[in-house]
Parts: C-alpha cells; structure tokens; sequence
C-alpha cells in the first residue's frame, strides 16, 4: 500500500490543476444573451418552433420571455454557458413585483424587465402540445 498515496496525491493534483484551467479558460460563466436578435434565433431553435411575435430580454442578458402568434408563451434560460427554451404552462399566472416578472409555474424564475414588466403581468399562456426543449447558443 506504499503507492495509494502518492497516487491518490497526484490523481487530486491533476483534478485541482483542470478545474483551474477550467477556471481560468471562463468556462465559470453562465451564458449572456447580448441582443434580443439572438434570443429570437434561440427561440425559432426550439423543436416545434416557436416564431416570437413579441419578446422582452431581461436588464442582465440573464433571460428573455416571448409570446408567438398561437398565445404560446416561452422564456429562455441559462443552462450552464447554453441557453434552453421553457414553455410556459397554459394558464400559468405572470406577475410582476419591482420591475421583476414572476411566472407562477417557475418560482426560482425572476426576469428584471424594468417597466416592461407591466406589459407581461397578466399574460395567460395558451398550452403547448409539447414539454421541455432546449435550444443551444453558439
């Protein structure tokens, strides 16, 4: 058993020195949409599609919401540095509070729109034949 823990010490090394490659490369950092036009893509790239026919990206780049011509009502998340597309459960409940906008169906969900956000409150989004879909960004 004299070789475990030189071995066991340079497997931790080898691990720690990656994750801090990974670190330092800023594979740390959550994905950013930088325009409504790449939120509109990464909507049209949902299976089944999905053409915004109004849309609002949240103050960060963190998210972004939308309403195609059908009612249905999707919002856009981070997923890692990648980015997915949720449905909106019909009937689902969209509020604001301080500018935010809160959907009922997604509590850890919260856009900063600033005064957009009035637009939204009150939204009922119409059903969807399909679940989850995810849409990637780069």
């Amino acid at each position: 058993m004299d070789g475990v823990a030189p071995q066991f010490l340079g497997s931790l090394l080898a691990v720690a020195a990656l994750v801090a490659l990974t670190y330092i490369m800023g594979f740390r950092q959550a994905g950013k949409l930088e325009s409504e036009a790449e939120a509109r893509e990464l909507f049209r790239l949902a299976p089944g599609g999905f053409e915004p026919a109004d849309l609002a990206l949240d103050h960060d780049g963190a998210a972004a919401i939308a309403r195609d011509e059908q009612g249905r009502v999707a919002v856009l998340v981070p997923h890692g540095n990648q980015f997915v597309v949720r449905p909106v459960k019909g009937g689902a409940a969209i509020t604001a509070r301080g500018g935010s906008l809160l959907i009922a169906d997604m509590p850890r969900l919260r856009l900063h729109l600033g005064d957009n956000a009035r637009h939204w409150v009150g939204t009922r989004a119409r059903g969807w034949a399909t679940t989850d879909s995810n849409a990637n960004s780069g």
